[in-house]
Order: structure tokens, then sequence, then C-alpha cells
């Protein structure tokens, strides 16, 4: 069974808090606390799960109405203690239904005491595992909710139950005042499911989508999964193929990221059979391994055993591509269910438990940014210098999606409330040196700086300054200055002297640069003193000379006012494209006889020893030239 750390328990004593219709409070119950009645004693005591369900029918059968709210509760405290979500959501059916019947306004507290997210993942369980039930209750039960939860019941009903009777299901839906068609239309769809598709069909009707628009792939998806469940895993391939074929140049961007993990997603859907198998199954097929579809079934397979997923992960046919695929399997299980994740910590290997908190934390910044960064300190890497980290040779991409992680928490928490997210930061409970501090207030004050620029840019100001850094009036201005830039110019005269001005200054620069306010950008460098000028100067000709496409290099170097600003420019670009042509913007011949009204005589010369040292790195030019 699941254990909970001790961190995660002390959280959810604080946060699960429930109140019953009658206002009558009620705090959810920790494993110390549990006793010969309660539902993980019958848990406990079976290993077989049809005497484990007969057990809970009559832990149930007999429980108060407030013992039914605690096992409610206690099913989403572990809720991988079943080893599946499947069982799970069994047993909210059941409590649910008997609740139903004593008191209705407590299933609907229930309900909406859970997130949006969980709200619609716990509905649709509990009307997929509710297969028994009459269109009366069913009714009465839906009816406690909005549209959006009622239309996931009703789905959930449908995929759970493969003997609903037609007019039953419809009676239920006009009841909740859903028409007729749009009811006929869900249900055709199961029926349809049951009828497997052959491999012309999904093909067609793949392409019927695609090339009308559409960008919902739920049905193709199913009738390809079940396809592949009916005629076995050797038609897999041949089934992703079919999604492969499909060219992504005729997709509109809303199709092109709708159908983007299709692939994955039919995968997942097949593994819900026996991960274990598809994943061996893919593996076989060879080098080089796909990581999405491995990743895809192994979110599968950790609901089910967590334990044999891990120590397969271990194996080293799979040593290059295990961490990946386990922060895959984190994201997802965060992202769906971010309580699971801390509740069922032990459950993730140690070396990712940073990742784990990282990952909870991010998502829960936006609703409670401060709880998201005391996660934070739970990590063990939150606190150290990334010179610490590398001293620890932990794996760099590892490091780096944690460390992504933690940006967005921070940024995410100065958006929701930003002064108290830099006091936090700030104050010792943060656990950071100076340096980290720097760095995260950094973050904090750019992400203050795209919802209140002006007062971010005042409290800015007041922050003291260190040795060798810079005022973070800088990072404001710079935000600024990408939505209006006349605005940024005038905090200009305000941010304070030496580094901090001088950064503030080239970050303006950059923007005027891109909105081709060149001489703009030359006339606000001027008010620096003339050796930083100069910095500047050449600093706006490097960008310049970065310009794409050509004509618009043209047009910037025009816009230079001397020739040897020019001249930096073009050195810049000619640089990048002779040492690094794989990534320069390419150019010709006839490009670089362009670009000759900008050299002197002598650079005319260098320009043309480069073209024959360096003939094979430049592109023949196009016949219409």
């Amino acid at each position: 069974m699941l254990a909970q750390s001790t961190e995660a328990q002390e959280r959810d004593d604080k946060e699960q808090q429930v109140l019953d219709s009658k206002s009558v409070g009620s705090t959810v119950q920790n494993s110390s606390n549990f006793n010969e009645d309660s539902l993980f004693y019958a848990i406990d005591e079976y290993d077989n799960l049809f005497d484990l369900k007969r057990s809970l029918l009559h832990l149930i059968d007999e429980a108060t109405e407030l013992e039914l709210v605690d096992i409610f509760h206690e099913s989403r405290e572990y809720p991988l203690a079943f080893d599946s979500i499947h069982t799970t959501h069994w047993l909210r059916s059941v409590v649910l239904s008997k609740l139903l019947d004593v008191d209705s306004d407590t299933v609907q507290t229930l309900i909406e005491q859970l997130d949006e997210q969980t709200a619609h993942v716990v509905v649709y369980g509990v009307m997929r595992e509710w297969n028994k039930m009459h269109v009366d209750e069913a009714v009465k039960f839906l009816a406690l909710f909005g549209k959006g939860l009622q239309r996931k019941g009703l789905l959930g009903l449908i995929d759970g139950n493969t003997s609903v009777d037609r007019s039953n299901f419809i009676e239920i839906g006009t009841e909740l005042g859903f028409l007729e068609d749009y009811l006929i239309g869900l249900f055709d769809r199961h029926q349809r499911v049951q009828e497997q598709a052959s491999l012309d069909d999904i093909a067609t009707e793949l392409k019927n989508l695609i090339s009308n628009g559409q960008y919902r792939f739920h049905e193709v998806l199913q009738d390809a999964s079940s396809y592949v469940l009916e005629e076995g895993l050797d038609s897999l391939p041949r089934v992703l193929e079919l999604f492969e074929e499909q060219s992504v140049d005729i997709m509109s961007p809303t199709v092109r990221m709708s159908f983007d993990g299709t692939q994955s997603r039919l995968v997942s859907s097949v593994a819900r059979s026996d991960p274990e198998r598809v994943f061996e199954y893919l593996v076989n097929l060879g080098t080089p391994l796909d990581v999405d579809l491995l990743s895809a079934v192994c979110e599968v397979w950790f609901d089910r055993d967590p334990e044999t997923l891990w120590n397969r992960l271990e194996s080293k046919d799979l040593e290059y591509d295990r961490h990946e695929i386990a922060e895959d399997v984190i994201r997802y299980w965060t992202m769906r269910e971010p309580d699971l994740a801390l509740v069922s910590l032990d459950q993730f290997p140690a070396e990712y438990h940073d990742l784990v908190y990282a990952q909870v934390a991010l998502e829960g910044a936006e609703d409670s940014p401060l709880q998201a960064l005391e996660f934070l300190r739970d990590t063990s890497d939150w606190s150290l210098t990334r010179g610490e980290r590398a001293d620890r040779k932990r794996n760099f991409d590892r490091t780096a999606v944690h460390h992504f992680a933690v940006r967005r928490t921070t940024s995410a928490a100065a958006e929701a409330d930003p002064i108290l997210t830099i006091e936090w930061i700030e104050s010792e409970d943060s656990n950071l040196d100076d340096s980290m501090k720097i760095g995260f207030l950094n973050v904090a004050f750019q992400s203050w700086a795209g919802s209140d620029p002006n007062t971010a840019f005042e409290i800015a100001l007041q922050t003291p300054l260190t040795d060798n850094t810079s005022g973070f009036e800088a990072t404001v201005v710079g935000w600024v200055a990408r939505e209006d830039v006349d605005h940024a110019i005038e905090l200009l005269p305000r941010v304070r002297e030496g580094k901090t001005k001088f950064s503030a200054y080239r970050r303006v620069m950059y923007r005027l640069e891109e909105l081709d306010r060149i001489s703009h950008a030359l006339h606000l460098g001027s008010d620096l003193p003339e050796n930083e000028r100069e910095e500047y100067n050449e600093a706006l000709a490097s960008r310049v000379g970065d310009r794409e496409p050509f004509d618009r290099l043209i047009e910037g170097l025009r816009a230079l006012p001397t020739q040897e600003l020019q001249s930096k420019a073009l050195r810049s670009r000619l640089m990048f494209a002779y040492n690094v042509p794989k990534m320069a913007p390419k150019i010709t011949h006839k490009q670089l006889d362009r670009l000759k009204e900008f050299l002197t005589d002598h650079e005319k010369r260098l320009l043309e020893m480069g073209r024959r040292m360096f003939r094979d790195r430049i592109h023949e030019d196009p016949p219409d030239e």
C-alpha cells in the first residue's frame, strides 16, 4: 500500500477539509488514524479483487453518512491503493450511489470540492463503473451538476456499459435537457465502435477528417484501437502507418495541433488491455526506439504496476531512453493527478523525487502560488547553485527539466501575487544563496512586468544593488519594450547609473532594431558615456548583421550611418556564414556581390579571398536571380 511522505501528509491535513451539506466539519484521516472500520483495513485484508469488492460492499452498506464521506476522501488520498484507478472509480460509484439516497446535497458538495479536471475524471469514472444504475438514479445524480460534467457522465455511461439500452440512454439525456439528435450521435458513435472498422475504413475516415479541417480524432482513434485489439499487436505497425502517412502540410494549425500525438493516444488506448505486453512488443520492433510511444504505454503501466515499470526501465536495453520516459510519466501524472503524485511519492524512484515536487509545484502555481513555492523547498536542487548541481553529476537533461519547472513556477507565482513571491524569494525561508536569489527575482520581475509594469518598475528601483549586478528595473524596461517601446524609453531616465543603465538601454535598442527604427536606436545610445556608447553601437551593428531575409539585411546596413558600423555588421554576418554554415542564414554569390557596396577596397579583397577559401560554404544562386 502506498505511503505518503510526512511533508505531503502535513499539507493534506491542512488542505483537505470536508464539509457536508449541513456544514459539519470533517477532516480527512491520515493513515495513522485508520481503525478496523476504515477503508484501508479492508484493503489490507484481501488480495483477491472479487473478495475485496465484496468486503467493500459490506463496509459501505453498514457505513453512516459521515463514514461514507470519509471513505470517498480516503479513495482520493490513496488513489493507487487498488492497483487500478478503474477500481477506485467503482468504489466511488458505490459510495455516491448510497449517499444519493441519504442526502444528495452531500454528493454535490463532494464533487464541488474537487478542481475542474479532477471532477471530470471522477464523474466520468463513476458513470463508467455505475453500469447497474436505473434511469431515475442516473438522472438524479447527473442533475446535480452543470452541462460539462453531465456530458462527461453520459460519455462514461456509454463507454462503460456495452449493454446500455438506447431508449433508456436517450431518456436519461433528454431528462437532463440534451437534444435527442445530440444523444443519438453520442450513442451511435459507441455502437459503431463495437462494429470493428477495417483498415480501409480507418484510412478513409482519417483522410476525410483532415481534408474537411476537422480536429476531433477521438472516434477514429477508437476504431483504430478496436482494430488492433481484435487483430492482435502485429497489426499495430500498419495502423500507426496510417497516421504517419497523413500529410501535415494540408492541415490548419488547429487540426495539426490536435493531430500531433494521435499515435501516442492510440498506443495508450491499446495498452490499457496489457501495458507490459504492448511495451515489450514496441521494444522488440528494434532500434531506434520510439520514446513517445513507449512513454504512452508507461503512463498506463504506472497506473497498474509502478514497481514493475521502474524495474523494467532499469534494464540495459533502455539505458539511453529511461530518463526521458520517466520524465514523460511524471509530467503526465502530475498534470492529471498532482495529488496522486505527492501521496504516491514512494512509487517514483528517489532520483526523480525532485522532479515530482517541481512538476507538482508548477501545476499548482497559478491557483496557490505560495504553496507551490513551498513545494520547491522539498526538492534537494532548489537551493543549490548551478555549479553545485553540476558537481553532483546528475543527468543534465533531468536537471534542466527540473530547473525549467522551478523557473515556470516562480513566474506563475509572481503573476498571481508578485509582492509575496518576491518577499518569499528574498527571505531566509527560501534557502537560496545570493546568486540564486538574483536569478529567481529576475524571473519574478519579468512576470510582474507583463501584468503591472509601472508598479514592477517602482518596486525594482527600491531593490538594493549588489556588486557586478544590474538592477531589476532593467529587466522591467526590457519587458515593457516588447509591448510598448516608447513607454520603455520614457522609463530610461529613471534607471540607475552604471551597469543597470547600460543593460536597460541595450534591451530597448534591441527592440528598436526589430521595429526597423535603427536611427532612433543610434540616437538613444548617444546618451551613454563614450566607452559604453561604442560597445552599444557595436551590439547594434551585430544585430543588423543577423537580419533575415537578405533584403532586410540590406535595408539595415543602409540605415547604419558610418562605413565602420556597416563593416562590423557584415563582419559578424560573414564570420557566422563561413564558420557555422549549417546554422547561419544561407548566402549566395550574387548576395556577396551586393555586399561590396558597404566595404572598403581592402575588405573587398578579403571578401574575394574568403569566397575562394570557403567556396563550398556558399550556396548557388537560384535560377530566377
